[in-house]
């Protein structure tokens, strides 16, 4: 997509070029010195035939076009004295070849920057069809008028390359959002933590992956570990998160108090032996159905502290702990009673 993207904004830029008119003088026997001007030059078509990207090791990436065609066309005059002649010419260029590398960062914000580090370009073959009254004189001179659009052109494709960067992928890449709401309470800040790395098989990108509050923010109490990818490179995409995205989630979701639970006798699946009643508990506790009989039960759970997961090789280890409250609901009123309360340590691998 990169690829694409960039080669159609280039052939649409390349295609505004704005060439230079440009004059000289030559000698024709008799006649002597004989000056000439090419003017109104004008780009009517570009065409971006093959292209390629490749990564440059500790830099950024290559891009290289090549077997590209231009057509131009303009307007030729000669003086000589009193006398000017004039005419059309069309000038058509194959086999150009152009080669641009890209050194890749990041800004403060952590968005991702490119810039131009090199571009360079070839002209391959090139043909000028000149017409008007004595054409025949400047067609002598073809090698000279050629190199003369050969200067140009080379000249004014890496000036385009440089400027299209500057006004189209800069401000693009600068625009790029590095945050995301998930909900009324948490978004994640997937901004980069630094310059994307590159060597000769891949491109790693390093994202924060930070859950916040929306209604505050504040840096997380703990830092987040480094991350190895493995060293093949079998499949084109690899993606690696840590414990630190899923332990800032679990921490703002905790502060914000998503992570206490009231159950209900609603949420027990009808089809389930047991409910919340005190009249299931009377095997195991028979004194609360003679205190309490027939009466509703409700659970709150809450966290202790924000549960968060542990990374080992080979393994993922989630211990929270919690605590339980059970209550009863008086049936003469609204109140509830306090049962008991339990503090649960759990230990879930996987």
């Amino acid at each position: 997509y990169p690829r694409r993207f960039g080669v159609a904004i280039l052939k649409k830029e390349l295609s505004t070029i704005k060439l230079p008119d440009f004059s000289g003088s030559f000698k024709v026997g008799w006649i002597k010195s004989v000056a000439y001007d090419f003017y109104r030059l004008k780009i009517h078509h570009f065409e971006l035939r093959n292209s390629d990207l490749r990564l440059r090791p500790r830099q950024g990436v290559r891009a290289s076009l090549s077997n590209n065609y231009v057509f131009i066309s303009g307007n030729w005059k000669v003086k000589k004295a009193f006398v000017t002649l004039d005419g059309t010419f069309d000038v058509s260029v194959d086999d150009i070849s152009i080669s641009v590398s890209l050194n890749l960062g990041k800004d403060p914000s952590g968005r991702p920057t490119a810039s131009v580090a090199r571009c360079r370009n070839s002209i391959g073959h090139m043909s000028v069809d000149i017409s008007g009254q004595l054409s025949w004189i400047l067609n002598l001179f073809h090698e000279r008028i050629e190199n003369n659009f050969k200067n140009i052109l080379e000249q004014k494709i890496c000036e385009m390359v440089r400027k299209s960067t500057t006004s189209h992928l800069e401000p693009y890449l600068r625009t790029l959002p590095v945050t995301l709401m998930i909900d009324q309470i948490a978004g994640i800040d997937y901004s980069l933590v630094g310059a994307p790395q590159v060597n000769s098989q891949v491109l790693d990108t390093p994202f924060k992956g930070e859950f916040f509050g929306r209604n505050w923010r504040s840096p997380a109490l703990f830092d987040a570990p480094s991350i190895r990818l493995p060293e093949k490179h079998d499949h084109m995409v690899y993606f690696a998160g840590s414990e630190y995205v899923f332990n800032t989630a679990s921490w703002v979701y905790h502060q914000a108090g998503r992570m206490n639970f009231t159950i209900k006798n609603r949420h027990i699946p009808p089809d389930s032996p047991i409910r919340l009643h005190t009249s299931s508990f009377q095997a195991i506790a028979p004194r609360l159905s003679r205190m309490y009989p027939n009466m509703e039960l409700e659970l709150e759970t809450t966290p202790e502290s924000a549960p968060f997961l542990t990374f080992t090789p080979g393994n993922v280890t989630f211990m929270p702990v919690i605590d339980i409250q059970a209550f009863v609901l008086l049936p003469t009123s609204s109140d509830r009673k306090l049962l008991f309360q339990l503090r649960v340590t759990t230990n879930i691998s996987a």
